[in-house]
């Protein structure tokens, strides 16, 4: 009976390789899906602040506003404001914004995407992952 087992040695290697692989991939996978989700949060936290900024810069100070109503947003001011606020970074400056005025030109709405490499991608067949957000703003001074 004893000699039965002796054709089995070293089959525990590979079973402990395996087992070791499995984990290291699920550590890749949870480290992959936490830099992913990292980098969406930024993104929303950048578009919040052009957002913020383009709105606050775009104001229409020349208007003249009645009581209780909002002045309105200069488009033509938006794009500078937000080109001013990505500058700051370096990071930020591969985001790509798309900016829309509500009807009324009291709300500021950019749609922000950008592309960026994950930690571990390779491993799962996406090396990059595409976000995109969206943010809006009103403007910030009321009569």
């Amino acid at each position: 009976m004893i000699g039965r087992f002796r054709d089995d040695r070293g089959s525990v290697i590979p079973l402990i390789l395996g087992c070791w692989l499995l984990v290291m991939f699920i550590v890749g996978g949870f480290v992959a899906g936490t830099d992913a989700f990292d980098k969406l949060a930024d993104l929303q936290d950048t578009c919040d602040g052009a957002a913020a900024a383009a709105a606050a810069s775009a104001v229409d100070t020349d208007r003249d506003v009645g009581l209780g109503s909002s002045p309105l947003l200069r488009f033509a001011d938006v794009q500078a404001a937000v080109d001013t606020y990505l500058s700051r970074d370096s990071y930020r400056t591969s985001v790509r914004v798309a900016a829309t005025l509500s009807d009324d030109a009291e709300t500021l709405t950019l749609s922000c995407t950008q592309t960026s490499s994950i930690a571990f991608g390779w491993l799962f067949g996406r090396r990059h992952v595409t976000h995109h957000v969206t943010s809006s703003a009103r403007s910030p001074v009321r009569g």
